[in-house]
């Protein structure tokens, strides 16, 4: 009963001018951490991160369809499952720094008090 689960895409919450974060982190793990305080603020105890492991953002750029001016954020295309979204990685940072900043962002949330959970067909906890 005092579960409080926010389900979100890592990129989507913070990507925008608007979250205040540095234009380096937004989009990122990292910018995640830096709204950790507003997640709080809200009573959120939980998270569930739609796929943020590797998924084909262009699927819908694919062919012609009704949905072309849409990027993918749901994750339905998973290329590889537990490789972190390189894309998530601050800076463009790649596919190392991509791992090393998810540690990181379950680590902070954990210590947050916030569990993690992923969105994927396997129902993953992190």
């Amino acid at each position: 009963t005092d579960l409080v689960i926010y389900e979100m895409n890592v990129r989507a919450f913070t990507a925008d001018e608007s979250s205040g974060l540095d234009p380096a982190v937004r989009g990122s793990y990292l910018g995640f951490i830096d709204k950790i305080p507003h997640l709080l603020e809200l009573g959120v105890n939980a998270v569930e991160l739609l796929p943020v492991f590797e998924f084909d953002e262009l699927e819908f750029k694919r062919y012609p369809n009704p949905r072309d001016h849409m990027v993918n954020t749901w994750g339905y295309s998973t290329i590889n499952f537990f490789a972190p979204m390189t894309r998530y990685a601050s800076a463009g940072g790649g596919p190392l720094a991509a791992s090393r900043e998810l540690k990181q962002m379950v680590k902070a949330l954990h210590k947050a008090g916030i569990e993690v959970l992923t969105s994927s067909r396997y129902g993953n906890l992190l």
